[in-house]
């Protein structure tokens, strides 16, 4: 289990009072003081960092916001990047805002906005309600190792796995769906073991309903040894129709994971909704 360090409110209130005195404001010169509404999301870490935490968006009373990061598991000397970007952290997008980097030392990063990179004017009700993703990156690769989904991005807590079989019946593999506030669907696909420089193929097929006759085909991104085996997709929409998450789980379907070099050989699949119990055998 990864460490987890609880940050009290009283711990919360010295810095924020640090802050006024000392912040580095990316466009306010004078001091940030709270007004006392605030929003909070919580750092997930990738498979690339053991980073975990909180994000805090501080509203202040001169119209600025204060963007408040607090991590565990830093590392003295090692400053992390810290990017507001659009869209979701599965499928990335481009960069809204440089923050200020992650103290190693300490495991924070505090700035404070009243605008974005291009000028634009933003609110603190629109920016803690962004619609994108807050990106903790690899101070020198720029990889992906912590972030929060924000706004409609934000996960509500529903979520179902589904287990993936080998041709032989052994479970190798799973895919976790993932419901957001904006109702639509994260998907991440998983398996146990993959080989160096490899990608997979790997597909959500849709089957008429009641039977096995294939209606429809969506390819996802291939399954990578550089994510570790991993496979990070967002469902909007299928056949040009917005699809819930609960519209999702009640289709006929299944996933399938192809072998690299021989696309017709299925190395692991499993059916999802209302064909849970479907296998490749």
């Amino acid at each position: 289990m990864i460490k987890k360090e609880v940050f009290s409110k009283r711990h919360l209130l010295l810095i924020l009072f640090t802050i006024t005195l000392l912040n580095c404001n990316k466009d306010d010169s004078s001091p940030a003081t709270p007004s006392g509404k605030s929003k909070q999301y919580s750092v997930l870490n990738t498979n690339f960092s053991d980073l975990e935490g909180t994000i805090h968006f501080i509203e202040n009373t001169n119209g600025s916001t204060t963007i408040l990061v607090q991590l565990s598991n830093t590392v003295k000397g090692i400053d992390n990047p810290v990017r507001l970007r659009r869209n979701t952290a599965n499928i990335g997008g481009g960069i809204v805002l440089e923050l200020n980097k992650i103290q190693g030392e300490n495991g924070t990063s505090s700035t404070t906005i009243s605008k974005l990179a291009n000028g634009a004017v933003i609110s603190y009700n629109e920016l803690s309600e962004f619609d994108g993703y807050l990106a903790i990156e690899d101070n020198s690769t720029d990889v992906l190792v912590a972030y929060a989904d924000l706004g409609p991005n934000e996960r509500t807590g529903n979520s179902i796995t589904y287990n993936l079989f080998s041709p032989q019946g052994a479970i190798n593999g799973l895919a976790l769906f993932e419901e957001r506030k904006k109702e639509s669907t994260s998907l991440t696909i998983s398996v146990f073991d993959i080989n160096q420089n490899t990608e997979l193929p790997s597909a959500l097929h849709i089957f008429q309903e009641n039977t096995s006759l294939n209606a429809e085909t969506y390819s996802l991104n291939p399954i990578s040894s550089e994510f570790n085996g991993y496979s990070f997709n967002e469902i909007n929409e299928l056949n040009n129709k917005t699809t819930t998450y609960s519209e999702l789980l009640n289709l006929n379907g299944q996933i399938q994971i192809l072998d690299a070099i021989d696309t017709n050989k299925i190395i692991s699949s499993g059916g999802i909704g209302i064909n849970e119990s479907a296998n490749s055998n």
